[in-house]
């Protein structure tokens, strides 16, 4: 299971993380940005839930906590 945000869908990214210049070659190797991602537990119908979720949505306070 990749790890996303419930709520924006923020999963993994993928980068170009290095350039090792050379005379005669340029490689580059990739690296994997992950979402800072937060279990936490939610009020959903008088029952509480675990999920996902970013931060950026935890700090905008998209969602009620429990």
């Amino acid at each position: 299971m990749m790890a996303t945000c419930e709520l924006c869908d923020k999963k993994m990214n993928v980068a170009k993380r290095h350039v090792y210049r050379s005379s005669y070659v340029t490689k580059r190797s990739l690296r994997k940005q992950y979402p800072n991602l937060q279990k936490i537990r939610i009020a959903v119908g008088g029952a509480t839930k675990r999920i996902y979720i970013c931060t950026r949505c935890l700090k905008a306070q998209k969602v009620q906590r429990a």
